[in-house]
């Protein structure tokens, strides 16, 4: 498996890529699941397995991920939630740490994405819970 982090030397502003084969077809410097939002946003759905590349992938960056049609993430550090989402969809993983779950922005507390995931029914009842914590989060700027 070639090193995709890697990337994160190569372009140390970005935070996130989306590959296709090797190929980069898609790199943001945005923070937290935006990146990965876009992508969906402008792409929808990839017909061919994707390869994510992200410096921390949460569960919420996992159920985008599998929303988007990626095969395999490749993280320095994954959250247990986002781990075993990641097994139940026979995602293929590479991580460099597994933590109990992603910090929040203000490090006291669970990620606001993440925890609105926890409970979900679906990989689209979990974008729809995304979208409305999103919401919600931009609400209070």
């Amino acid at each position: 498996m070639k090193d995709y982090l890697n990337l994160f030397t190569e372009s140390p502003e970005k935070t996130c890529f989306i590959l296709d084969d090797d190929k980069i077809i898609f790199s943001s410097s945005e923070r937290g699941v935006k990146p990965i939002m876009d992508f969906y946003k402008e792409y929808g759905v990839s017909k061919t397995p994707l390869t994510i590349v992200d410096k921390i992938m949460g569960k919420g960056a996992v159920v985008l991920a599998i929303l988007v049609g990626a095969k395999t993430i490749v993280t320095p550090t994954i959250s247990k939630d986002a781990l075993d989402l990641s097994e139940e969809y026979k995602i293929e993983y590479y991580t460099e740490n597994i933590v109990p779950y992603i910090i929040n922005r203000t490090n006291d507390g669970r990620c606001p994405i993440e925890s609105s995931v926890l409970e979900m029914d679906s990989i689209e009842d979990g974008y729809n819970k995304i979208v409305l914590a999103i919401q919600k989060l931009m609400s209070h700027k």
